[in-house]
């Protein structure tokens, strides 16, 4: 059996399964068919109880269940965090169970969905500069007293958390975290994506290279989005931007 086939059939059983749900997804690449044999299996289930995330494994294959409250399954489509990985979800949903049309209808306010539908994007992602300076300081002081796997862990954990702010002030759409890093890339530029490639690892370059370009990525994100911040938040920005 083709591994898109194997993965529909155990989505059907799992789906199935979960008799006390409104209502069960499928999402992701095997939704879309760009799944491969090593995909996991994504399912949402609509549910009053139970919400939370189980990770099975049926038949060879890794099935994640996502159990949430419809009305938590629509704020989704109304957060920044969440909106740009959200609405594409469900877009391409497929529906194996839905006998009252919750779904149906989520479905439908994503194909309408607009970045109009969530509030200020660009100040969310500059409220999430403010935590990740404490990030920026860290890198600097491990790189002061040598401690080159705290710098490169802390350097690591900021050039990952900038992907989801700065995409939301890109206004990006994108169907997974696979498809993020290169979409915001290619928003960004090739400055961006030469810093995020260093960064990250991707590039050759010694730890306190790697280090000093996580915290240029940080200055190009608050360059573009301290002026959305007043008072203290702006200052704690500016401040880790300038070191």
């Amino acid at each position: 059996m083709h591994h898109r086939d194997h993965a529909l059939a155990i989505a059907a059983a799992v789906a199935g399964a979960e008799p006390d749900a409104l209502a069960v997804a499928l999402v992701g690449s095997v939704a879309t068919g760009t799944d491969h044999p090593h995909s996991d299996i994504d399912l949402i289930a609509a549910a009053a109880t139970g919400p939370g995330t189980r990770v099975l494994h049926v038949e060879g294959r890794m099935v994640t269940l996502t159990r949430a409250a419809p009305d938590d399954l629509a704020a989704a489509l109304t957060r920044p965090r969440d909106a740009g990985a959200a609405v594409p979800a469900w877009r391409t949903a497929r529906l194996l169970h839905d006998p009252d049309g919750v779904l149906r209808d989520l479905k439908a306010r994503a194909d309408a969905w607009t970045w109009d539908r969530v509030e200020d994007p660009d100040r969310w992602a500059a409220g999430e500069l403010v935590g990740l300076a404490e990030e920026v300081h860290k890198v600097h002081g491990m790189l002061a007293q040598g401690r080159a796997r705290a710098a490169a862990a802390n350097r690591l954990i900021l050039t990952l958390a900038l992907a989801v702010p700065m995409a939301a002030a890109n206004r990006l759409l994108y169907g997974s975290e696979n498809d993020l890093w290169d979409a915001l890339a290619a928003a960004e530029g090739p400055g961006w994506a030469a810093d995020w490639d260093t960064a990250a690892g991707l590039a050759p370059a010694g730890p306190e290279a790697a280090a000093r370009t996580a915290c240029a990525l940080y200055r190009r994100a608050a360059s573009r989005l301290a002026p959305h911040l007043a008072g203290t938040d702006r200052t704690v920005v500016t401040a880790a931007a300038d070191l």
